[in-house]
């Protein structure tokens, strides 16, 4: 998901060619470019120019709206133009210890290889994979963010993820909330973080599963400020209209998820509510009950969540998603895959033989 996504795209003006010599010094930017078969073209002011927003927004389906536009230059490119990226991760508290997981993300700021963070596309022949974390947090939502749950349990207090770089690998995020998770669940120690991130001695990434992409935002994108200059409104009337429409979607759309929150919130109330057997001990096949009494499942629910019981641990992964498994092995334990020179050059090879073969 993107709450600031950037692209960079040509469209029409209400500009005019210029036909006649005598008309070049006339006011107005001049511009000329292979688009326009490289004839010349006078730009009328920004206030003057279409409606880029309401126009685009016509065509686009309701999940992408635009919200701004600006003039650039033409050797201008949205993704390499841009100085940094603002993520924000969205989770529940839950089962997390925030303050571990804040000395572990701590430990991302910097400049760092991040080799183990991320997935790796071997025919992309990436060597270098260093990257720059600018701002790393864990805060809470803000309070002026409207969120279904109650405060008083863990499970209806959010929190996020703020993360700042200047570039980020295939994936990366993910991979460095899914290690988040394992600290904040007591399954790995902060200290992880810094083994990972030692690529002299841990040549190859060790298997794990990547944090739910649900959550995940791409909040902003910076650019220098003589290469964009937004323009959110430039007719009050027409303008002001298409952030009207655009609120009323999305307070739809908040509308219709809270309402299915809420229904599944209601469905979990009566659920912790229910009455069943008391724990009374341990017994030759697990927990053994006491059917003559009866408590809230919720009051068994967090003996059990407190007992080492047959039939695994499990591993949080955001977005609602819970990885179960029957035993949880370190990560540092856990099978590792080849150093990246080796899958690179292994994909090579493989691509070689794919030449070599159609020729034949």
């Amino acid at each position: 998901s993107g709450f600031g996504q950037v692209a960079a795209l040509y469209v029409r003006s209400s500009g005019k060619y210029i036909d006649n010599e005598d008309d070049i010094d006339d006011e107005g930017e001049v511009t000329q470019s292979a688009q326009n078969g490289n004839r010349r073209v006078r730009l009328p002011p920004n206030m003057c120019e279409l409606p880029y927003v309401s126009m685009l927004n016509k065509n686009l389906p309701p999940e992408i709206r635009v919200l701004a536009w600006a003039p650039v230059a033409e050797d201008f490119d949205a993704r390499f133009s841009c100085r940094s990226r603002f993520y924000r991760y969205f989770f529940s508290e839950a089962g997390l210890d925030i303050n571990a997981m804040r000395d572990a993300a701590a430990r991302y700021k910097g400049t760092h290889d991040f080799r183990n963070f991320c997935r790796l596309d071997p025919a992309k022949q990436i060597s270098n994979f260093e990257r720059t974390v600018l701002h790393v947090d864990i805060t809470p939502v803000p309070p002026t963010v409207p969120v279904v749950g109650n405060g008083s349990h863990a499970e209806g207090r959010w929190w996020q993820l703020e993360l700042r770089g200047t570039a980020f690998l295939w994936h990366q995020v993910r991979c460095m909330m899914a290690v988040l998770f394992m600290v904040g669940q007591h399954l790995e120690t902060p200290d992880i973080v810094d083994r990972l991130m030692d690529a002299q001695t841990l040549t190859g990434k060790p298997e794990y599963e990547m944090a739910c992409d649900t959550p995940l935002v791409l909040a902003d994108c910076t650019f220098d400020e003589k290469d964009v200059s937004w323009i959110y409104v430039r007719d009050g009337l027409r303008d002001y209209g298409n952030m009207t429409v655009l609120d009323r979607a999305v307070l739809r759309e908040w509308g219709q998820l809270s309402t299915r929150a809420v229904m599944a919130g209601a469905l979990l109330q009566t659920l912790r509510t229910t009455q069943v057997p008391p724990m009374t001990g341990a017994s030759n096949d697990g927990l053994a009950t006491n059917s003559e009494a009866t408590i809230h499942w919720a009051d068994c629910r967090e003996r059990l969540m407190a007992t080492e019981l047959p039939g695994g641990a499990f591993s949080l992964l955001g977005g609602g998603m819970v990885k179960h498994v029957r035993r949880y092995v370190p990560l540092l334990e856990r099978k590792r895959a080849e150093p990246v020179d080796v899958r690179n050059k292994a994909w090579l090879e493989r691509k070689g033989a794919r030449k070599n073969k159609r020729r034949h």
